[in-house]
């Protein structure tokens, strides 16, 4: 974080956003007062990366019914020969194993030619058992193998009693959250391109249904399936006793259990991880397996499977047990999904539980994210002077405080961080409230002969103009340069007083100057300041897009202000006249507004001493030509010498 001289990168920003078309946008201005108009240009070419496919998981919840009603509904069953199920069900022609077990392991073989889809297998019945893959650490997905599909080949062998949907629901929405919270300390930026797919597989409503008001005036049924179920099983939902093997997991004897407003608050919830967490996409979708046949053939005894159901009250005759139950299961799933962003469909004859398995779970969307890399942000940032109260100040380190202010205060105009305790002395400047001071160290900062800090050294690992120190006090992120997503670096934020952790408002005007604080931070002006005295920068690129999917940028910068910079500052004997610009670039996948992007710079020196006659200006045109090589990773912008890597060396030579 701390360097010598004119170079350490801090945020003066220009941002120019779409890059869908060409644009052109307007900033700054000449700030030499008495010396000839001269500005200079930078002309050059960036790309983004060639997309990547498997940069853009998608993780697959596959929720799978194992209530008893199965083995009628969704034959063949496997508990035993000759058994119930073998009885009185009826299976397709040929067919060994349930439309379920089919359909998951299509969907495996889907998954297994698709390197960027992890699954996990989800079976539930009175409580959620034999989850695949078994939890181990952090995982909580995994590519599909042959273990996967030795689990799925199991399931027709153990069916259980009921069908808490309640539990299921609960048990994806953890699996999920704890997925994104490893993610959050792993690889934040993955997340933006996740699309998570829960997928459940039922076949009828959940069971038991509990209210835990057993007096009310009505209750829902097939004809008005909105309100509250009464209790579907009274002896169950009011005197269950919890060390019965059979009992649900946490559920509370005479409490509502598996209610609709329960079910899709927990949809809810699902889906509002993508908004709290900058997820990609999260979908919930649901199929229904319907057989009306097997339940004909299967004749009153399946009464009991299905569960007694009654109207209540009704001027009709209530219908059959299972026309009732499917009435009940397609308003609450097609109420499930709908929430859930995602499909529902119901195959209701052994045919199409055959064409079903056979052809997997069509018309649920598991595409990834995957788009081209486009401009998210691009950002131009005039290093040796500083928009200051409204006007153009000289600023030789860059610290954001102009060198007649860090006259005035004493502190170092050649030193980013004059007491080096990792904060640079703009941020102690306006945190002078808070204890800062920017001539002595803070305890909040690095000083190595510190015990709780012994030895340290302020680092910039990110290259957002931050140290970790900066961004630990702030609560951004130490590996992340946009903590907020807004397409602004957190230094560029911190420098102009915004809050680095919270989307900036597009609409908001501090300074009523007409410009709002979301585009006066991205072309360098002070948003609390009126800009009406600074000149204009013109900024233009034009894309262009490659055979192998990347897109190019040809840029044309002009009328960048040329400050006259004193000779010989600092400790590098830099000649009169030389000016450093840094290019902030990043790229996102189109259409991922969540994306944090990748992000780049650049850097070029331009020179013009005026104080001989002829004027000296290198390059002779001042227009200095940038290529893709000269865009690093930002990791190199935080480090001691990265003026290495600029453009136009020359301008250094005497």
């Amino acid at each position: 974080m701390r360097s010598k001289a004119l170079w350490e990168p801090l945020a003066v920003a220009l941002l120019v956003a779409s890059a869908c078309s060409p644009r052109v946008n307007t900033i700054g201005g000449n700030v030499d007062a008495g010396v000839p108009a001269t500005t200079a240009t930078l002309s050059g070419q960036v790309c983004t990366a060639v997309p990547d496919p498997t940069a853009f998981p998608v993780k697959l919840v596959v929720l799978v019914d194992q209530s008893g009603s199965n083995c009628i509904i969704d034959p063949p069953g496997s508990q035993g020969s000759p058994g119930f199920c073998e009885m009185y069900s009826v299976s397709p022609p040929g067919v060994t194993q349930p439309a379920r077990v089919r359909a998951v392991n299509k969907l495996i073989d889907f998954a297994t030619a698709s390197p960027n889809i992890s699954m996990a297998l989800v079976p539930y019945e009175t409580n959620v058992r034999g989850v695949w893959p078994p939890f181990s650490g952090a995982t909580r997905f995994a590519r599909p193998d042959n273990s996967l599909r030795a689990r799925v080949n199991t399931l027709q062998a153990e069916l259980g009693k009921a069908s808490d949907l309640q539990g299921a629901l609960e048990f994806a929405h953890g699996l999920i959250a704890s997925d994104v919270a490893a993610l959050e300390q792993i690889n934040p930026e993955e997340l933006a391109l996740t699309r998570y797919v829960v997928v459940l597989i039922t076949d009828g409503p959940p069971e038991p249904r509990c209210s835990r008001n057993d007096s009310l005036p009505s209750y829902a049924d097939d004809d008005t399936p909105r309100g509250v179920w009464p209790d579907s099983q009274p002896g169950f939902c009011n005197t269950i006793d919890p060390m019965d093997p059979d009992a649900i997991t946490g559920f509370i004897a005479g409490s509502d259990r598996n209610q609709d407003g329960q079910l899709i608050n927990v949809v809810d919830q699902l889906i509002a991880l993508k908004a709290a967490h900058h997820i990609g996409d999260v979908r919930f979708s649901s199929v229904l397996l319907s057989n009306l046949q097997s339940i004909s053939t299967c004749g009153p005894i399946c009464d009991d499977v299905l569960g007694q159901k009654l109207r209540w009250p009704g001027p009709v005759a209530p219908p059959s047990n299972a026309a009732f139950a499917y009435i009940e299961a397609r308003a609450i799933l097609n109420e499930l999904s709908t929430h859930g962003g995602g499909s529902f469909a119901e195959f209701a004859d052994t045919a199409g539980l055959a064409a079903f398995g056979n052809a997997g779970l069509t018309g649920i969307d598991f595409d990834s994210l995957a788009a081209l890399n486009v401009e998210k942000t691009f950002i131009l940032q005039p290093m040796s002077v500083v928009a200051w109260h409204g006007a153009w100040e000289l600023d030789q380190d860059s610290d954001g405080l102009p060198d007649a202010e860090e006259a005035s205060r004493g502190t170092n105009g050649a030193e980013t961080d004059s007491d080096g305790d990792g904060f640079d002395d703009r941020f102690e400047v306006e945190r002078s409230a808070m204890g800062f001071d920017p001539s002595v160290r803070d305890a909040r900062g690095c000083d190595p002969q510190a015990p709780l800090t012994l030895g340290c050294v302020a680092r910039d690992s990110d290259g957002d103009g931050l140290s970790q120190f900066a961004e630990a006090f702030l609560g951004t992120r130490a590996t992340m340069v946009d903590t907020d997503r807004d397409g602004l670096p957190d230094g560029l934020e911190v420098r102009f007083q915004l809050d680095p952790l919270t989307r900036i408002d597009p609409a908001a005007d501090s300074d009523g100057d007409g410009t709002t604080d979301f585009d006066e931070v991205l072309r360098g002006t002070d948003p609390h300041f009126s800009d009406a005295l600074l000149g204009g920068v013109t900024v233009s690129r034009t894309p262009r897009t490659q055979p192998n999917g990347s897109t190019c940028y040809d840029l044309r910068v002009t009328g960048l202000p040329m400050a006259a910079v004193p000779g010989g500052t600092g400790t590098v004997g830099v000649p009169a006249g030389v000016n450093l610009f840094k290019l902030w670039f990043a790229e996102a996948p189109d259409l991922v507004p969540e994306a944090a992007g990748r992000w780049r710079a650049a850097c070029a020196f331009s020179r013009r001493d005026a104080t001989v006659e002829p004027s000296v200006l290198v390059p002779a045109n001042l227009d200095v030509t940038l290529f893709e090589s000269h865009f690093q990773d930002l990791s190199r912008f935080g480090a001691v010498g990265w003026n290495a890597y600029c453009a136009n060396q020359a301008a250094l030579m005497p």
